[in-house]
This record gives structure tokens, C-alpha cells and sequence, in this order.
């Protein structure tokens, strides 16, 4: 398993330094330039902003996906379950009545289909999203574990597990997160991503923060089971702390990145072994 943190300028000063190292950099897919700014520090492969159930796969630019797929060699073309209440509003968020799951699970493999048309179905990753419940924007059923599985059972895509979504939606919806996660479609895993969870003034939860007690151990925990084959080994282990613009450069902070990618990157080499 390859180590990942997301690309920022922080990040790449402190590989310059020798202060940290990673195998890769997580790249967003919307600048070229950044892209070959990575590259001249570390090898990038590409996370992709596509959304399967949102009916907009088609408008998207493949030729650009395949030009820096190709250009990165990105193993796979990830894509976002959704269903947004708003596609949905004869609907309660919350509901599971079959005839609104159906829906739900048509929207994403008629998306899906579209991606694997382009690129074939072997190069698609799908990734769990977060549901907070009543008043969100996100309907609960496009994260039932028995949905998303049905979904890479019939597509053959791939999994992507993002345990700071796993984690935002159970304790938003009163799961337990390990529970929750061994219900996914683990057996099919090929990338995970794992950062910290914090509130914000609010007490709303958002990702993308500093790793605290509980997100090592979730994290570890992840680790485990795919080093005793309970879930399949991904190719690429990604801490998606930092970033670059306005939503992530005030939380690219360097001396988190100093201390926490050189624990999260043994952490992951040591469940190789």
C-alpha cells in the first residue's frame, strides 16, 4: 500500500525538508499547473470532484479526465455516491421506502455506467459521502451499506472507504462506526481515506482537520482488518489533511503535517507486514 497525504504547499516544503515523506501525492483534478508542481517533488495520482447520481456525468470533460488519469498514471476514475434531497423532494431524507431506494440506486449505476463506457468499469472507484440526517442535503439511503454494496455488486465497480465520512455519518445518524464500516463493500476496497473529524463554532462536524485519539483509532483499527484480509488491501492509503484554496489552506497548518504524517505514514507501512 502506497502512503498519500493531499498535496499542499506545506506539505511539499517539509518533504523538501526531510522533515516528512509520503509515497504520493492526492492531487484535485482542477489544475494542470498544480499537478506539475507536485510532480517536480513527488509522484501524483488524481482524486476526481465526479458525482454518480447527480445526472451531471455527462456534461463532464472525459477527455481531461483521461488526459490526467493517463498523465498520472491514477489507477482509477473515483466517483461519489449521491442523492441530494433536492433531486428527491417528495422524499424525507431519512426514508427507506423501497420505491425511493430503487430511485436512488438506479441514478448511481446509470451514472457509473456512463463512467465505465468511458473508461471501462475496471477503472472505477466508488466513495462513500456523509449523511447528517433530518435537514440535510443528503438523502440516508445512498449510504446504507446494503445499497452501496448492491451498487458495486451490479456495476463491478470498485470501493473507495473514506472513514471521516464513516465516522461524521454514525454519529450523526447513531451508528456504530465499526459496524457501520464491516457492513460496506470492504471485500472490494482499492483506496481508503482516512483524516480527522473536529466541530466546527457551530458544533457541526466537518473532516478534513488534524487527527485526534479516537480518529487513530478508528484508522488503526481499518489497518487491521485489511492486514488480516477481513477487508481487501487498497493501493493507496491517503491522509487527506491540507490542500490548497480557500477550503483547505487555512487547515494545511505545518506542524500538524510535521507531526502526523510521519506517525500516519509508519503506521500504514506497519500493517504490511
Amino acid at each position: 500500500m502506497k502512503v498519500a497525504v493531499n498535496y499542499s504547499t506545506e506539505a511539499e516544503q517539509l518533504i523538501k525538508d526531510s522533515l516528512i515523506d509520503v509515497d504520493v501525492f492526492k492531487c484535485p483534478d482542477f489544475s494542470r499547473e498544480l499537478i506539475q508542481r507536485a510532480e517536480r517533488t513527488k509522484p501524483c495520482y488524481v482524486h476526481f470532484g465526479l458525482n454518480a447520481g447527480s445526472g451531471q456525468i455527462e456534461n463532464v470533460d472525459w477527455t481531461l479526465i483521461k488526459e490526467l488519469k493517463n498523465w498520472t498514471q491514477t489507477p482509477y476514475v473515483n466517483v461519489h455516491a449521491v442523492a441530494y434531497s433536492k433531486h428527491y423532494p417528495e422524499f424525507d431524507v431519512l426514508t427507506d421506502e423501497p420505491s425511493h431506494i430503487n430511485l436512488v440506486v438506479d441514478a448511481v449505476i446509470r451514472d457509473i455506467e456512463i463512467v465505465a463506457d468511458k473508461i471501462g468499469i475496471e477503472n472505477v472507484i466508488m466513495e462513500n459521502v456523509i449523511c447528517r440526517g433530518k435537514g440535510d442535503n443528503m438523502m440516508k439511503s445512498v449510504i446504507d451499506p446494503i445499497v452501496l454494496s448492491e451498487i458495486v455488486r451490479r456495476t463491478g465497480c470498485a470501493f473507495l472507504l473514506d472513514t471521516a465520512h464513516a465516522q461524521m455519518t454514525s454519529i450523526c445518524l447513531g451508528l456504530n462506526v465499526k459496524e457501520y464500516i464491516s457492513q460496506l463493500p470492504v471485500s472490494s476496497l482499492k483506496e481508503l481515506h482516512i483524516t480527522g473529524i473536529q466541530k466546527d463554532e457551530n458544533g457541526r462536524l466537518r473532516d478534513s482537520m488534524p487527527m485526534t485519539k479516537d480518529d487513530w483509532e478508528l484508522a488503526s483499527w481499518v489497518l487491521r482488518k485489511i492486514e488480516n484480509a477481513e477487508f481487501s488491501k487498497p493501493w493507496v492509503v491517503a491522509m487527506e489533511y491540507g490542500g490548497v484554496g480557500p477550503a483547505f489552506e487555512w487547515r494545511s497548518e505545518e506542524n500538524v503535517l510535521a507531526e502526523q504524517v510521519p506517525e500516519f505514514y509508519k503506521m500504514v507501512k506497519l500493517n504490511q507486514h
